[in-house]
């Protein structure tokens, strides 16, 4: 969807909110909640949309959630609600419809609003400190010794020096963040990405993401055999695993102890010359390094990504392995042709389940498919935000059709898979879904 479109949308949703009258001064009725929610559902999905929308400027097109951050759009969507809705009151005298322009165009400036260029520093785990300074792809990865540190700390000092604080103040924040860096990065390895955005949250959410992506590669390159993987600080840590197995009779029992999680460090020079060249490895950092990748391009570093995720999980998680394994055989061998069977049986069983009317079917058949496409975003852009409302949808969703299967008749009483196929077939046939609806 384009900016315009977007802007489009959330222009008529401000003027519908503006339709029930002033919301700040109203309390509502029981009887009202469930239109409440829709709207609510509503608003999540302008937010998605513009979230996700692209515009122009010059010859390319850009997209709005690589510049900026999701908790950024919904700040500036919600002031431009408020400044439109004139909740305050402060502009009582300027017709609604001149507040709705002025809000909408203060709306669409800062969306298009030229990013900055941001060096992103992370800590991680995982690689052999000798090995280091290595660059791969976009993401520098190096050590932080005193020497490093210091360009660090100079960097920040020369920012508070450029500030109006008080003398005491700005010495204050050098020693904190002097303390800060020692305590956190000292001697740890480091990866630095230079990403542009609009607004800092937005370029460590980038950052994060281009190292989500390079980790996942450069796992998928050293394999499950080394025992060596690199990950964010927290997200893995090598232990001790031991497991006590005990025979009924007291006859015997069994002991194995084993070493669980990453045991060695990655080194990511360590590769032969003639083999990485054999395997793709130049190509994949030459691919990782560009701004602008092809179609082909984003589809191969999609089914290398996850791929490189299912060989971190074959040890402690082997269905998730293969389950990533599949996504990634499905990613490179279908692109992003969607499956428009799988979409569209999972979005009718939802809401034949969960939906009472043919009205709520109706919307649940549209959330579902909403949902879906959030997935294939996942999958085949390697894009993974979501919202706290996108989470809560598809947990309601899954939870009220996990207890109708669990605790309501006929259900209690199936006893086989095809049972429960064949009353979802049944329940289609039987016209459970107005007709215009039914259609995929």
């Amino acid at each position: 969807m384009t900016m315009e479109d977007a802007l489009k949308k959330l222009e008529s949703f401000i003027t519908s909110l503006e339709e029930k009258g002033d919301l700040s001064k109203r309390k509502l009725e029981p009887s009202e909640i469930g239109i409440f929610l829709r709207y609510m559902d509503k608003y999540r999905e302008c937010l998605n949309e513009l979230y996700f929308s692209k515009y122009k400027r010059k010859s390319y097109s850009v997209d709005i959630y690589k510049q900026h951050s999701k908790k950024a759009v919904e700040l500036f969507i919600q002031e431009a609600i408020l400044h439109a809705l004139d909740i305050n009151h402060k502009r009582p005298d300027k017709p609604f419809k001149d507040r709705l322009g002025e809000s909408i165009n203060k709306l669409r400036d800062k969306l298009i609003t030229s990013p900055t260029h941001w060096k992103v520093h992370m800590r991680i785990g995982g690689v052999a400190p000798e090995d280091l300074p290595y660059k791969f792809g976009k993401v520098e990865f190096w050590i932080a010794d005193e020497h490093n540190l210091e360009k660090l700390k100079d960097k920040h000092n020369a920012i508070v020096d450029s500030r109006t604080e008080p003398l005491e103040t700005k010495e204050f924040l050098k020693t904190d963040f002097e303390d800060f860096i020692k305590r956190y990065f000292f001697n740890h390895p480091i990866a630095t990405v230079e990403v542009c955005a609009c607004d800092g949250e937005a370029a460590c959410s980038a950052a994060r993401r281009e190292l989500r992506l390079t980790m996942d590669v450069i796992n998928f390159y050293s394999g499950p055999d080394l025992g060596a993987q690199i990950y964010f600080v927290g997200e893995l840590q090598p232990t001790r695993e031991v497991l006590l197995a005990f025979e009924t009779h007291q006859h015997s029992y069994y002991q194995l102890p084993r070493r669980i999680g990453p045991f060695a460090l990655l080194s990511l020079k360590d590769i032969e010359p003639s083999r990485a060249e054999k395997v793709g490895f130049y190509r994949i950092n030459e691919i990782l390094a560009k701004d602008d990748r092809s179609q082909i391009e984003e589809r191969i570093l999609a089914s290398v990504q996850w791929a490189g995720r299912a060989a971190v999980k074959l040890q402690q998680r082997p269905e998730e392995a293969f389950l990533h394994y599949a996504i990634a055989l499905e990613t490179i061998m279908l692109g992003r042709q969607q499956d428009v069977e799988l979409a569209y049986r999972l979005s009718m069983r939802t809401a034949l389940l969960a939906g009472e009317t043919p009205e709520k079917r109706a919307e649940i058949k549209k959330e579902v498919r909403d949902l879906y496409g959030i997935r294939s975003k996942i999958v085949h852009s390697g894009h993974y935000e979501v919202t706290d409302a996108d989470v809560g949808k598809i947990r309601e969703l899954t939870i009220i059709c996990i207890m109708r299967i669990l605790t309501e008749k006929p259900f209690t009483s199936m006893t086989e898979e095809r049972e429960i196929d064949n009353w979802f077939d049944q329940a289609m046939l039987s016209g459970r879904l107005l007709v215009d609806d039914a259609q995929p």
